[in-house]
């Protein structure tokens, strides 16, 4: 009995080894092909008509902010100082602050000097804050006398001449829902986790989306740095919808973005648009904003897979959302593997089989293809390509290092009402120290789990090392256990 439940057990793991193995290789394949791509594809300039000056159309400028101290005044001074006739230009901006924080005296103030200016904006308040930020855009759209909508964060600095980039491209395509330039960083190089994030997100700008874009596939808004047609927003039931009851997904920009492409419409990225902004500066705030985006991710899939399953749609197209949609759900295999892999270097349950060239292989070639990858988007970018290769080790470990954090809130997506989510914003610094307590991300307990379970790794790490077993070793400390440390203990760390 005992041997044919050790059997049992070893043909088991052997089967879930593989099925990481395979895991592993698919995603290689995936992201080298799209490398590939890039690396023939040049970024491109794209020049549509320049439009007539005398029939420009009004555009209106939306800026969401809550409790945004630091920067509202760089966000409202950027927008007044866009390259746009002021008779044709409108700004809102959505002020979702606490009645007691800073910022409501500094938006009014900024608001107020740039009126005096001759500047058309205003102040958009709200009796409350539901469906967040979706819903304050929402409350403000039947205010907006623009034909277009430009939606700009408020880390974002876009230059003087953002709509002159992105306008006449739309205006050129009526099947465009929304042009949006690529994101640019104004602290890419002050930390490691701020380089690292940077290589994700240009990755995401220069090589996916820019692939998307040129296969005329759905490409998702980003929630901010672009511009949106009006009339498509309105079609499309706004960011909140028109069937979620008040209640929009903790990601409107993906949900709005599928939605407006089930009705026929295109969009666009342009990669040789940089619009700046900056990145988390600490891992609670990195970590809180990728809980976000799987949960959201997981929430649009809910409401729209029958949408996406019906027929009418090309199959590469549904193919396409869907996968998009579905990339999280690696995560749970991912934490799953935070428990099988231990047993067989450690001796407890002997593997039946082994996948071809072992779990190492695939390692290397997610290393390799990685590596392409985001070598692709750094030569894009006219820099050179060999960060890439000592980086995308770093962004493996990070993605086990979130694996924990990012599977409960894809269950949390999947089985929880958008009414019961909590939209958690991002904290921006504006590059300014903070005082004492404000604007904290909010802490996640997960964080010591991670922590132990990294602290394990390494110790088990240590074990193989005194075996002789040092390329296994390796892979135990470096990608699992320091990512968990990482991850774990910068979550646990105060502003």
């Amino acid at each position: 009995m005992a041997s044919s439940l050790m059997l049992v057990a070893q043909g088991l793991l052997g089967l879930l080894l593989l099925g990481l193995w395979l895991l592993l290789v698919a995603a290689s394949l995936h992201v080298l092909r799209l490398g590939l791509w890039a690396l023939r594809h040049p970024v491109e300039n794209v020049q549509p008509p320049p439009l007539d000056e005398a029939a420009l159309p009004k555009v209106t400028v939306q800026l969401p902010m809550r409790n945004e101290r630091l920067v509202a005044a760089r966000a409202i001074g950027a927008a007044c100082a866009l390259d746009w006739p002021r008779q044709r230009l409108q700004i809102q901006v959505l002020d979702d602050s606490d009645p007691t924080d800073e910022t409501v005296q500094i938006v009014d103030a900024e608001v107020a000097r740039h009126q005096q200016a001759g500047v058309d904006i205003a102040v958009v308040r709200r009796p409350d804050r539901r469906s967040f930020k979706a819903g304050h855009l929402d409350f403000a759209l039947p205010l907006a006398s623009g034909d277009f909508v430009a939606v700009l964060d408020v880390d974002f600095v876009p230059a003087p001449d953002f709509l002159r980039q992105l306008l006449p491209v739309l205006v050129a395509e009526p099947q465009l829902a929304f042009v949006q330039g690529r994101w640019s960083f104004l602290n890419e190089s002050e930390s490691l986790l701020l380089t690292v994030q940077a290589l994700i997100l240009h990755g995401l700008f220069l090589v996916e989306q820019s692939y998307l874009s040129a296969q005329k596939q759905p490409v998702q808004f980003n929630g901010s740095g672009g511009v949106w047609r009006t009339e498509a927003l309105r079609r499309a039931g706004g960011f909140v919808g028109p069937e979620t009851n008040h209640a929009a997904s903790v990601t409107e920009d993906l949900d709005l973005s599928y939605r407006v492409r089930l009705l026929g419409y295109r969009s666009l990225t342009l990669p040789s648009v940089a619009v700046p902004t900056e990145l988390p500066e600490r891992m609670a705030a990195f970590r809180s904003q990728q809980k976000r985006w799987v949960r959201g991710g997981a929430q649009v899939l809910r409401s729209l897979l029958g949408k996406l399953l019906a027929p009418g749609r090309s199959m590469g197209e549904r193919a396409t959302m869907l996968l998009h949609l579905l990339r999280h759900a690696r995560q749970p295999y991912l934490a799953l593997a935070l428990l099988f892999l231990p047993l067989s270097p450690l001796g407890l349950v002997p593997t039946l089989f082994s996948p071809p060239g072992g779990l190492l292989s695939a390692v290397l070639a997610v290393w390799l293809s990685v590596s392409v990858y985001y070598g692709a988007a750094l030569r894009r970018l006219g820099r050179s390509v060999l960060p890439a290769l000592f980086l995308s080790p770093v962004v493996m470990a990070l993605s086990m290092g979130l694996c924990v954090a990012l599977t409960v809130e894809l269950f949390r997506g999947v089985l929880t009402s958008r009414q019961v989510a909590e939209f958690v914003r991002t904290p921006k610094t504006g590059g300014q120290k903070q005082k004492s307590g404000q604007y904290r991300p909010v802490f996640d307990r997960l964080a010591r789990l991670e922590v132990i379970i990294g602290v394990a790794y390494l110790g088990l790490a240590g074990l193989l090392l005194v075996r002789g077993e040092v390329l296994t070793a390796l892979g135990f400390a470096v990608l699992i256990g320091s990512g968990l440390l990482w991850v774990g203990g910068g979550s646990l760390r105060k502003l």
